[in-house]
């Protein structure tokens, strides 16, 4: 057992843990344990134990941290020691409180073939509901959690409004401050569902646009600020600040704002977390959705999503995976949604960055990377398809053959088409939806689209198949909400074709 002294900081006393606690960067031997203390005016030093039991009777570490104000009095510690594939317990405490007690599984060791099962979701907007899914999620076995983006909503987008945020100067909602921002993580993580759900299950959390403000390119903001009054640049930095304080991830210090990385789990899973907005070129087209694009804008080769430093990442790093699945956590589609046949309808995806998107795929066919997997966030729907090196296929199939295929996982709360936008006052969708599904006639690459309901996936990935469930509650204006199973797919190892079981 381990202890830690640090000289000169007093002891904390009369505290809280209002934003429970969560871990994260789990591998066979490590993970990073998080908390943030509330009632602190000065650093101050707070007690952090791991254990084998949820009584703290076989406690394997014991040390005092440091909250300090320069983070916001958040506490990130990386505990090592651990056995793989074992279950952990920890908590933070002072003399008069203790946090919550949070859980965690340490991966299992490389030459393992124990199937994997993961957790994922994204756009879970506070205003839009509850969240009776991350309830399920909290309870079920799995090995890791992770968030494809907007863990946060920067400002309001939803005027049904099933709870309301008053984060921001004005009280709107809106923020653009490091102090607003972080006010808004401590409004989400005030609510039970998701601090029980970080508590139960370490969590990988990417950012997309809502982390920072709506669409936002690179260096460029996106258009929908109702009050601009910070500069982008540094409203962008006062975002990420506030994801790295409230996320179980370390940074590194000489890659800073980072989040594009690898994680293993024995021979039957590898998961590649991606960035795709800070490096990524500004959309083309104005970034109209549902507006004619040309084709040579869309597959402009100056035109980049992922910028040459990650792609080369990405690429080289796919290539030398010896896992069975590898698994893309990936902000937006990498299929094509077109509408008519061959004119995609949102150039903020995959389908505005053609020349990136046939660059990697057309690697991955070349290479024989076989087994490759999308989960998908942003589009507040449920797709499941196969993926070819143009995103898309023509009537019958015919056309490219797939080389990966995709899960879209829909949406914890955020409203999605037929929730934000009336029929008949935008005709055009009434004939892209259809039935509740999206244009299956102009996509023949789906196996599966949902435009109705909200969930998330549960993915399990095994050494003979890939096994995915979409979940969805029965309502998000409910906290109790039943969950049930919306569709099972099932991708037989090395045949790249979602099959609906």
């Amino acid at each position: 057992m381990r202890r830690l002294k640090h000289g000169g900081v007093e002891r904390a006393r009369d505290v809280t843990f209002k934003q429970g606690v969560a871990s994260g960067d789990p591998t066979a031997h490590r993970a990073t344990l998080w908390t943030r203390v509330d009632g602190l005016e000065r650093d101050a030093r707070v007690t952090l134990e791991v254990a084998r039991d949820r009584g703290f009777d076989r406690v394997v570490e014991r040390r005092e941290v440091v909250a300090r104000k320069r983070d916001n009095y958040a506490v990130k510690e990386r505990v090592s020691g651990l056995d793989p594939g074992e279950q952990y317990y920890y908590r933070f405490f002072t003399r008069k409180r203790d946090s919550d007690v949070g859980r965690f599984r340490s991966t299992v060791p490389m030459d393992s073939n124990q199937p994997v099962r993961v957790g994922v979701f994204s756009c879970q907007d506070y205003e839009s509901g509850f969240y009776p899914g991350h309830r399920a999620l909290a309870n079920d076995d799995l090995d890791v959690v992770v968030c494809l983006g907007d863990y946060i909503y920067e400002r309001s987008f939803d005027e049904s409004k099933v709870r309301v945020d008053k984060t921001g100067r004005n009280g709107d909602g809106e923020v653009q401050s490091l102090a607003e921002y972080r006010d808004k993580y401590a409004l989400y993580h005030g609510d039970r569902e998701l601090r029980d759900l970080r508590a139960n299950h370490a969590l990988m959390a990417i950012w997309d646009d809502h982390e920072v403000e709506d669409n936002w390119a690179g260096d460029r903001a996106g258009d929908k600020t109702i009050d601009p009054r910070i500069a982008f640049l540094k409203r962008r930095r006062n975002g990420f600040r506030a994801f790295f304080e409230h996320m179980p991830r370390m940074r590194n210090p000489r890659e800073r704002f980072r989040i594009y990385d690898t994680l293993r789990f024995g021979r039957n899973l590898e998961l590649f977390l991606l960035d795709e907005r800070q490096y990524r070129s500004d959309q083309p087209c104005d970034d109209q959705v549902l507006a004619p694009c040309p084709e040579n804008e869309r597959n402009d080769p100056s035109r980049t999503l992922l910028g040459k430093q990650q792609m080369s990442w990405l690429k080289r790093t796919l290539r030398e995976s010896d896992a069975v699945w590898k698994a893309v956590a990936n902000q937006v589609m990498i299929m094509s949604v077109d509408f008519p046949a061959g004119s995609p309808i949102n150039p903020d995806q995959w389908d505005g960055y053609g020349a990136d998107r046939t660059e990697l795929l057309t690697h991955i066919r070349d290479q024989r990377i076989s087994d490759v997997a999308f989960l998908t966030g942003d589009i507040h729907t449920f797709f499941a398809g196969d993926v070819t090196p143009t995103g898309r296929q023509g009537p019958a199939q015919t056309g490219p053959p797939p080389v990966a295929t995709e899960f879209v996982c829909g949406s914890v709360t955020s409203q999605g088409l037929l929730d934000s936008v009336g029929l008949s006052v935008q005709p055009d969708l009434g004939s892209l939806i259809v039935d509740g599904a999206v244009a299956p006639g102009d996509n023949p690459h789906f196996r599966y689209s949902n435009v109705k309901d909200k969930g998330y996936a549960v993915v399990e990935a095994s050494r003979d198949e890939l096994k995915v469930s979409f979940r969805t509650p029965a309502s998000v204006k409910s906290r109790n909400s039943p969950v049930r199973t919306l569709k099972d797919f099932t991708v037989t190892r090395g045949i790249p074709r979602v099959e609906i079981t």
